[in-house]
């Protein structure tokens, strides 16, 4: 599935079978399925619905490490290669937050630096 993502320029083809790996049991091949969407989203540039929604559903999951994977790789590939404007709010709101938080700690860690 990742060669796939890797070598195929078609999403409508990759999305299916990589959302399939997302909803099986194994920890090890659900990071598969989203790193077969980072590739996807890498080299063609789009993503569907139906794969938002998953991915959106996959930043509240129970597990700490598919959490953690969906929010910092892949979320930030959707951003970034995909235009704005075909993303949904959420997303777009999502980003915005994330870099506030990151200045806050970069000051943050700046400022206590000064303190040591």
């Amino acid at each position: 599935m990742i060669g796939l993502s890797l070598c195929h320029d078609d999403a409508k083809a990759i999305a299916p079978r990589a959302r399939r790996a997302i909803a099986s049991g194994g920890q090890e091949l659900r990071c598969q399925g989203l790193t077969a969407v980072s590739h996807m989203v890498r080299r063609t540039g789009e993503i569907d619905d139906v794969t938002l929604e998953t991915l959106r559903l996959l930043l509240r999951d129970p597990d700490p490490v598919i959490r953690e994977y969906a929010g910092d790789s892949v979320v930030a590939d959707v951003w970034i290669f995909v235009p704005h404007s075909r993303l949904p709010g959420w997303l777009g709101r999502r980003q915005r937050l994330q870099s506030v938080k990151w200045w806050f700690v970069m000051r943050w860690t700046g400022v206590s630096r000064c303190f040591r």
